[in-house]
Protein backbone atom coordinates (compact mmCIF):
# COMPACT_ATOMS: atom_id res chain seq x y z
CA UNK A 1 0.00 0.00 0.00
CA UNK A 2 1.26 3.48 -0.88
CA UNK A 3 2.28 5.82 1.91
CA UNK A 4 -0.61 7.61 3.51
CA UNK A 5 -1.08 11.34 3.02
CA UNK A 6 -0.67 13.58 6.04
CA UNK A 7 -3.29 15.57 7.93
CA UNK A 8 -1.13 18.22 9.55
CA UNK A 9 -2.09 19.64 12.96
CA UNK A 10 -0.48 22.59 14.75
CA UNK A 11 -0.83 22.87 18.53
CA UNK A 12 0.88 25.18 21.00
CA UNK A 13 0.38 26.90 24.37
CA UNK A 14 2.51 29.07 26.64
CA UNK A 15 0.75 28.63 30.01
CA UNK A 16 1.16 25.80 32.54
CA UNK A 17 -2.47 24.70 32.10
CA UNK A 18 -2.11 24.50 28.30
CA UNK A 19 -3.65 21.58 26.48
CA UNK A 20 -6.43 21.12 29.03
CA UNK A 21 -9.38 23.01 27.53
CA UNK A 22 -12.46 21.56 25.89
CA UNK A 23 -11.27 23.02 22.58
CA UNK A 24 -7.94 21.21 22.87
CA UNK A 25 -9.80 18.00 23.71
CA UNK A 26 -11.94 18.16 20.58
CA UNK A 27 -8.97 18.88 18.29
CA UNK A 28 -7.23 15.91 19.92
CA UNK A 29 -10.35 13.83 19.23
CA UNK A 30 -10.17 14.77 15.53
CA UNK A 31 -6.50 13.73 15.53
CA UNK A 32 -7.45 10.34 16.98
CA UNK A 33 -10.39 9.93 14.56
CA UNK A 34 -8.09 10.42 11.57
CA UNK A 35 -5.87 7.57 12.72
CA UNK A 36 -8.63 5.27 11.45
CA UNK A 37 -8.37 6.56 7.87
CA UNK A 38 -7.04 4.17 5.24
CA UNK A 39 -5.79 7.10 3.14
CA UNK A 40 -4.51 9.66 5.64
CA UNK A 41 -2.48 9.74 8.83
CA UNK A 42 -2.48 12.65 11.29
CA UNK A 43 0.76 14.40 12.22
CA UNK A 44 1.14 17.16 14.81
CA UNK A 45 3.71 19.94 15.11
CA UNK A 46 4.48 21.50 18.49
CA UNK A 47 6.66 24.60 17.96
CA UNK A 48 9.63 25.18 20.30
CA UNK A 49 7.68 27.91 22.15
CA UNK A 50 5.23 25.29 23.48
CA UNK A 51 5.39 25.08 27.28
CA UNK A 52 5.44 21.48 28.45
CA UNK A 53 4.90 20.81 32.15
CA UNK A 54 4.02 17.61 33.99
CA UNK A 55 0.28 18.17 33.71
CA UNK A 56 -1.88 15.01 33.56
CA UNK A 57 -4.79 17.07 32.20
CA UNK A 58 -2.92 18.00 29.00
CA UNK A 59 -4.66 15.91 26.33
CA UNK A 60 -1.63 16.21 24.00
CA UNK A 61 0.88 14.82 26.49
CA UNK A 62 0.67 11.24 25.08
CA UNK A 63 1.54 12.61 21.61
CA UNK A 64 4.50 14.80 22.59
CA UNK A 65 7.17 12.34 21.45
CA UNK A 66 5.33 11.78 18.17
CA UNK A 67 5.40 15.45 17.15
CA UNK A 68 7.15 16.19 13.85
CA UNK A 69 10.39 18.17 14.00
CA UNK A 70 9.52 21.03 11.68
CA UNK A 71 6.54 22.70 10.03
CA UNK A 72 6.80 22.06 6.31
CA UNK A 73 3.72 21.63 4.11
CA UNK A 74 3.90 18.86 1.50
CA UNK A 75 1.91 19.18 -1.76
CA UNK A 76 -0.54 16.40 -0.84
CA UNK A 77 -1.09 17.44 2.80
CA UNK A 78 -4.40 18.49 4.35
CA UNK A 79 -4.26 21.00 7.22
CA UNK A 80 -6.53 20.85 10.26
CA UNK A 81 -6.81 24.21 12.03
CA UNK A 82 -8.61 25.54 15.08
CA UNK A 83 -8.28 28.80 16.98
CA UNK A 84 -5.02 30.64 16.30
CA UNK A 85 -3.42 27.89 14.18
CA UNK A 86 -3.69 30.18 11.14
CA UNK A 87 -0.75 32.15 12.51
CA UNK A 88 1.65 29.41 11.42
CA UNK A 89 0.97 30.46 7.80
CA UNK A 90 2.35 33.62 6.20
CA UNK A 91 0.04 36.20 4.59
CA UNK A 92 0.33 34.68 1.12
CA UNK A 93 -0.40 31.17 2.40
CA UNK A 94 -3.45 32.39 4.32
CA UNK A 95 -4.87 34.15 1.27
CA UNK A 96 -3.95 31.34 -1.16
CA UNK A 97 -3.62 28.13 0.89
CA UNK A 98 -1.37 25.64 -0.89
CA UNK A 99 -3.42 22.65 0.30
CA UNK A 100 -6.96 22.02 1.63
CA UNK A 101 -7.70 23.36 5.11
CA UNK A 102 -10.31 21.95 7.50
CA UNK A 103 -11.07 24.58 10.14
CA UNK A 104 -13.17 24.43 13.31
CA UNK A 105 -14.91 27.82 13.59
CA UNK A 106 -17.02 29.20 16.42
CA UNK A 107 -19.86 31.76 16.34
CA UNK A 108 -17.88 34.14 18.57
CA UNK A 109 -15.24 34.43 15.83
CA UNK A 110 -17.72 36.56 13.87
CA UNK A 111 -17.28 39.33 16.46
CA UNK A 112 -14.81 41.89 15.03
CA UNK A 113 -13.26 42.21 18.50
CA UNK A 114 -12.29 38.52 18.52
CA UNK A 115 -8.65 37.92 17.60
CA UNK A 116 -9.69 35.04 15.31
CA UNK A 117 -12.18 37.16 13.38
CA UNK A 118 -9.74 37.97 10.56
CA UNK A 119 -9.19 34.28 9.83
CA UNK A 120 -12.78 33.82 8.63
CA UNK A 121 -11.98 35.68 5.39
CA UNK A 122 -9.40 33.07 4.39
CA UNK A 123 -10.39 30.02 2.28
CA UNK A 124 -11.20 26.90 4.30
CA UNK A 125 -13.67 24.05 4.69
CA UNK A 126 -15.23 24.98 7.99
CA UNK A 127 -16.71 22.86 10.77
CA UNK A 128 -19.47 24.23 13.01
CA UNK A 129 -20.48 22.56 16.25
CA UNK A 130 -24.18 23.46 16.48
CA UNK A 131 -27.02 24.21 14.06
CA UNK A 132 -27.24 27.82 15.26
CA UNK A 133 -23.46 28.17 15.09
CA UNK A 134 -23.53 27.00 11.47
CA UNK A 135 -26.21 29.57 10.61
CA UNK A 136 -24.31 32.39 12.37
CA UNK A 137 -21.15 31.58 10.41
CA UNK A 138 -23.02 31.32 7.11
CA UNK A 139 -24.96 34.53 7.73
CA UNK A 140 -21.70 36.30 8.55
CA UNK A 141 -20.28 35.14 5.23
CA UNK A 142 -17.21 33.00 5.92
CA UNK A 143 -14.94 32.08 3.03
CA UNK A 144 -15.88 28.51 2.15
CA UNK A 145 -18.57 25.93 2.93
CA UNK A 146 -19.66 25.19 6.51
CA UNK A 147 -20.38 21.63 7.69
CA UNK A 148 -22.17 20.73 10.91
CA UNK A 149 -20.37 18.13 13.03
CA UNK A 150 -21.65 18.36 16.62
CA UNK A 151 -19.24 17.64 19.43
CA UNK A 152 -19.72 14.23 20.99
CA UNK A 153 -18.82 12.16 24.01
CA UNK A 154 -16.85 8.97 24.38
CA UNK A 155 -19.31 7.34 26.76
CA UNK A 156 -16.78 4.65 27.66
CA UNK A 157 -14.72 7.31 29.48
CA UNK A 158 -17.59 8.50 31.68
CA UNK A 159 -18.33 6.97 35.08
CA UNK A 160 -21.57 5.16 35.72
CA UNK A 161 -24.29 7.54 36.97
CA UNK A 162 -24.10 7.84 40.75
CA UNK A 163 -27.35 6.61 42.29
CA UNK A 164 -26.50 8.14 45.69
CA UNK A 165 -25.11 11.64 45.09
CA UNK A 166 -23.85 13.39 48.21
CA UNK A 167 -24.33 16.94 46.86
CA UNK A 168 -27.74 18.51 46.35
CA UNK A 169 -26.29 21.12 44.00
CA UNK A 170 -23.11 21.79 42.04
CA UNK A 171 -22.63 25.17 40.37
CA UNK A 172 -20.14 24.94 37.50
CA UNK A 173 -18.79 28.47 37.54
CA UNK A 174 -15.40 28.28 35.83
CA UNK A 175 -16.48 30.69 33.09
CA UNK A 176 -18.43 33.05 35.34
CA UNK A 177 -16.90 32.81 38.83
CA UNK A 178 -18.28 36.13 40.05
CA UNK A 179 -21.87 35.11 39.39
CA UNK A 180 -21.22 31.64 40.82
CA UNK A 181 -19.99 33.12 44.10
CA UNK A 182 -22.95 35.51 44.35
CA UNK A 183 -25.37 32.62 43.90
CA UNK A 184 -23.46 30.64 46.51
CA UNK A 185 -23.74 33.47 49.05
CA UNK A 186 -27.49 33.81 48.49
CA UNK A 187 -27.98 30.07 48.89
CA UNK A 188 -25.92 30.08 52.10
CA UNK A 189 -28.22 32.73 53.55
CA UNK A 190 -31.29 30.66 52.70
CA UNK A 191 -29.63 27.52 54.03
CA UNK A 192 -29.07 29.15 57.41
CA UNK A 193 -32.76 28.82 58.30
CA UNK A 194 -33.31 25.32 56.94
CA UNK A 195 -33.58 22.30 59.21
CA UNK A 196 -32.24 20.00 56.48
CA UNK A 197 -29.30 21.87 55.02
CA UNK A 198 -28.67 21.76 51.28
CA UNK A 199 -25.23 20.40 50.44
CA UNK A 200 -23.84 22.78 47.84
CA UNK A 201 -20.49 23.02 46.05
CA UNK A 202 -19.30 25.70 43.63
CA UNK A 203 -16.58 25.08 41.07
CA UNK A 204 -14.53 28.18 40.27
CA UNK A 205 -10.99 28.54 38.86
CA UNK A 206 -8.50 26.96 38.81
CA UNK A 207 -9.37 23.96 36.68
CA UNK A 208 -9.28 20.53 38.24
CA UNK A 209 -6.18 18.58 37.14
CA UNK A 210 -7.95 16.27 34.66
CA UNK A 211 -11.25 15.80 32.86
CA UNK A 212 -11.88 12.68 34.93
CA UNK A 213 -11.59 14.77 38.11
CA UNK A 214 -14.31 17.07 36.77
CA UNK A 215 -16.55 14.14 35.81
CA UNK A 216 -16.18 12.62 39.26
CA UNK A 217 -17.17 15.95 40.81
CA UNK A 218 -20.14 16.20 38.45
CA UNK A 219 -21.25 12.72 39.41
CA UNK A 220 -21.45 13.66 43.09
CA UNK A 221 -24.33 16.08 42.47
CA UNK A 222 -28.07 15.62 42.15
CA UNK A 223 -28.54 18.99 40.40
CA UNK A 224 -25.98 20.85 38.28
CA UNK A 225 -26.29 24.54 37.42
CA UNK A 226 -23.99 25.55 34.56
CA UNK A 227 -22.71 29.06 33.84
CA UNK A 228 -21.38 28.97 30.25
CA UNK A 229 -19.95 31.90 28.31
CA UNK A 230 -22.77 34.38 27.81
CA UNK A 231 -23.62 36.26 24.61
CA UNK A 232 -21.58 39.32 25.61
CA UNK A 233 -18.46 37.13 25.60
CA UNK A 234 -19.33 35.30 22.40
CA UNK A 235 -21.31 32.39 23.87
CA UNK A 236 -20.30 28.76 23.27
CA UNK A 237 -19.51 26.96 20.05
CA UNK A 238 -20.63 23.79 21.79
CA UNK A 239 -21.19 23.28 25.51
CA UNK A 240 -20.12 19.74 26.34
CA UNK A 241 -20.36 19.86 30.18
CA UNK A 242 -24.17 20.18 30.13
CA UNK A 243 -24.40 17.15 27.86
CA UNK A 244 -22.14 15.21 30.22
CA UNK A 245 -24.46 16.14 33.08
CA UNK A 246 -27.44 14.74 31.17
CA UNK A 247 -25.62 11.48 30.50
CA UNK A 248 -24.82 11.20 34.21
CA UNK A 249 -28.55 11.67 34.95
CA UNK A 250 -28.35 15.05 36.64
CA UNK A 251 -31.11 17.64 36.70
CA UNK A 252 -29.46 20.24 34.46
CA UNK A 253 -29.92 24.00 34.78
CA UNK A 254 -28.30 25.82 31.87
CA UNK A 255 -29.04 29.18 30.20
CA UNK A 256 -29.06 29.47 26.42
CA UNK A 257 -25.48 29.72 25.12
CA UNK A 258 -25.84 29.17 21.31
CA UNK A 259 -23.80 25.95 21.35
CA UNK A 260 -26.25 24.12 23.61
CA UNK A 261 -29.38 24.69 21.51
CA UNK A 262 -29.47 21.20 20.01
CA UNK A 263 -29.67 19.36 23.34
CA UNK A 264 -30.65 21.88 26.05
CA UNK A 265 -34.39 21.79 25.33
CA UNK A 266 -36.25 23.97 27.86
CA UNK A 267 -38.61 22.03 30.14
CA UNK A 268 -37.69 18.78 28.37
CA UNK A 269 -34.04 18.01 28.97
CA UNK A 270 -33.19 20.93 31.26
CA UNK A 271 -34.38 24.00 33.12
CA UNK A 272 -33.30 26.99 31.03
CA UNK A 273 -33.54 30.31 32.87
CA UNK A 274 -32.53 33.66 31.45
CA UNK A 275 -28.85 34.34 31.99
CA UNK A 276 -29.05 36.65 34.98
CA UNK A 277 -28.68 36.23 38.72
CA UNK A 278 -32.37 36.47 39.63
CA UNK A 279 -33.54 33.98 37.01
CA UNK A 280 -30.79 31.51 37.88
CA UNK A 281 -31.56 31.78 41.59
CA UNK A 282 -35.22 31.12 40.92
CA UNK A 283 -34.37 28.09 38.76
CA UNK A 284 -32.01 26.68 41.39
CA UNK A 285 -34.59 27.01 44.17
CA UNK A 286 -37.20 25.38 41.95
CA UNK A 287 -34.86 22.46 41.25
CA UNK A 288 -33.91 22.04 44.91
CA UNK A 289 -37.58 21.79 45.88
CA UNK A 290 -38.74 19.75 42.88
CA UNK A 291 -40.52 16.47 43.69
CA UNK A 292 -39.04 13.33 42.20
CA UNK A 293 -42.12 12.74 40.03
CA UNK A 294 -41.44 16.05 38.26
CA UNK A 295 -37.68 15.55 38.16
CA UNK A 296 -37.59 12.11 36.55
CA UNK A 297 -38.87 13.15 33.08
CA UNK A 298 -36.03 15.71 32.84
CA UNK A 299 -33.49 13.00 33.65
CA UNK A 300 -34.97 10.49 31.22
CA UNK A 301 -35.26 12.91 28.30
CA UNK A 302 -31.82 14.36 29.00
CA UNK A 303 -30.22 10.91 29.01
CA UNK A 304 -32.06 9.98 25.79
CA UNK A 305 -30.82 13.02 23.85
CA UNK A 306 -27.18 12.19 24.59
CA UNK A 307 -27.47 9.28 22.14
CA UNK A 308 -27.32 11.89 19.35
CA UNK A 309 -23.79 12.74 20.49
CA UNK A 310 -22.02 9.40 20.55
CA UNK A 311 -18.37 9.86 19.57
CA UNK A 312 -18.71 7.11 16.96
CA UNK A 313 -20.97 9.45 14.95
CA UNK A 314 -18.49 12.30 15.27
CA UNK A 315 -15.66 10.04 14.13
CA UNK A 316 -17.51 8.92 11.01
CA UNK A 317 -18.56 12.48 10.13
CA UNK A 318 -14.98 13.73 10.53
CA UNK A 319 -13.62 10.92 8.35
CA UNK A 320 -16.27 11.54 5.69
CA UNK A 321 -15.38 15.23 5.53
CA UNK A 322 -11.64 14.49 5.36
CA UNK A 323 -12.22 12.10 2.48
CA UNK A 324 -14.25 14.78 0.64
CA UNK A 325 -11.64 17.49 1.17
CA UNK A 326 -9.95 17.19 -2.25
CA UNK A 327 -13.26 17.30 -4.12
CA UNK A 328 -14.49 20.30 -2.14
CA UNK A 329 -11.18 22.13 -2.49
CA UNK A 330 -11.20 21.63 -6.25
CA UNK A 331 -14.55 23.45 -6.54
CA UNK A 332 -13.27 27.01 -6.79
CA UNK A 333 -16.82 28.39 -6.79
CA UNK A 334 -16.89 27.69 -3.03
CA UNK A 335 -13.96 29.97 -2.19
CA UNK A 336 -12.61 33.46 -2.76
CA UNK A 337 -8.86 33.91 -2.94
CA UNK A 338 -6.56 36.82 -2.17
CA UNK A 339 -8.43 37.95 0.96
Amino acid sequence: MADKRRVLFHRTWTKPNGGTSGGQMKVRDAFVHFQASERFEPKVYFPPSTLWVDNPGNVWRPFRQRGIGEWSILPDDVLFFSGHDWNILNDTERQHPPVPILNIAQPRHTNPADKRHAFLKHPAIRIAKSSVGKKILEDHGVNGPVFLIPDSIDFTLLPEPNSKPDLDLLIVGLKNPGLAKRLEQRLKRKNRWRWRKWKIKVQTPPLLPTRQDFLQLLNRAKIVAYLPLDASRGAEGFYLPALEGMYLEKLVICPYAVGNIDFCIPEKTCIQPDYNEEALMEAILRALQMPDSERQPFLQQGKAITANHDIKKEKQSMLNLLHQADELWADQSLFQYGQ
